[in-house]
C-alpha cells in the first residue's frame, strides 16, 4: 500500500465495511458451512488495522489504535445484519414454545436452549431459536419470524433495541477516522529533508 494514499485509504475502508457485512450475514445464516464462510472476512477485519503501519508511512500507533475499533465491530458483526433483516422483512408474531433441549453448556453451568415455537394455528414455525433463559413448556414468547425461513426466530424486545446498532457505528466512525488520521501522517515523508529558508538580499 502507498504511503499516505487517500484512495487507498477510502478502500480500505469500504472493504472493512463490505467483510464486516459478510461475516454477519454468514453468521446470522448458521450452520457449520455457513461459519467456515464467516471464517474469512472476521480474519480480513483482524488484519485491517495491519494495513495502516504501511498506510501511515511504518508508525505503528494506527495500528494499535485501530485494533480496538476492530474490536468492537467484531462484537456487533453476527448481530447487525441479521437483526437489520428481520426488522425489514420479519413478521412479529406471539408464539408458543413446544419442544426444548439444552444445546450446549455455557458460563456457570447453564444451558443455551434450542427450541421449536409453533405459532398460534399450532404449525412450527420456521428455523431454530435459542436462548440462554428457560422457558416452560406451551410459554408465550413474542418474536420476529422470517418469512422465507433463512433465520430462525428472534425476541421482538432485543430487535426493539438499538444498542448494537449504536456500537457498530461508533466503531466504524473511531476505525475511519484512525485511517484518516493515519493516511494524513504518512503523507509526511520523513525521508525528504524540509527544505531551506530562503534568505532575501
Amino acid at each position: 500500500m502507498r504511503r499516505g494514499s487517500w484512495p487507498h485509504a477510502a478502500l480500505l475502508v469500504a472493504v472493512t465495511v463490505l467483510v464486516w457485512l459478510v461475516a454477519g450475514v454468514a453468521g446470522a445464516l448458521g450452520g457449520w458451512m455457513w461459519w467456515a464462510v464467516a471464517a474469512l472476512p472476521t480474519v480480513a477485519l483482524l488484519v485491517a488495522p495491519i494495513l495502516l503501519f504501511w498506510l501511515s508511512g511504518e508508525r505503528t500507533w494506527p495500528t494499535w489504535v485501530a485494533f480496538a475499533f476492530v474490536f468492537v465491530l467484531l462484537l456487533t458483526a453476527y448481530a447487525g445484519p441479521g437483526d437489520w433483516y428481520l426488522r425489514a422483512a420479519g413478521t412479529r408474531t406471539t408464539a408458543t414454545v413446544r419442544e426444548v433441549s439444552c444445546l450446549q453448556t455455557v458460563r456457570n453451568g447453564r444451558c443455551l436452549y434450542r427450541y421449536t415455537l409453533h405459532d398460534a394455528s399450532g404449525a412450527p414455525l420456521p428455523g431454530e431459536f435459542r436462548d440462554t433463559i428457560e422457558y416452560e413448556y406451551g410459554s408465550p414468547v413474542d418474536v420476529v419470524v422470517d418469512p422465507r425461513g433463512l433465520l430462525g426466530p428472534r425476541l421482538a424486545a432485543d430487535l426493539d433495541s438499538r444498542v448494537f446498532d449504536v456500537i457498530a457505528l461508533v466503531g466504524f466512525a473511531g476505525f475511519a477516522a484512525t485511517v484518516a488520521a493515519a493516511t494524513a501522517v504518512g503523507r509526511r515523508d520523513p525521508d525528504q529533508p524540509a527544505p531551506a529558508p530562503q534568505v532575501r538580499p
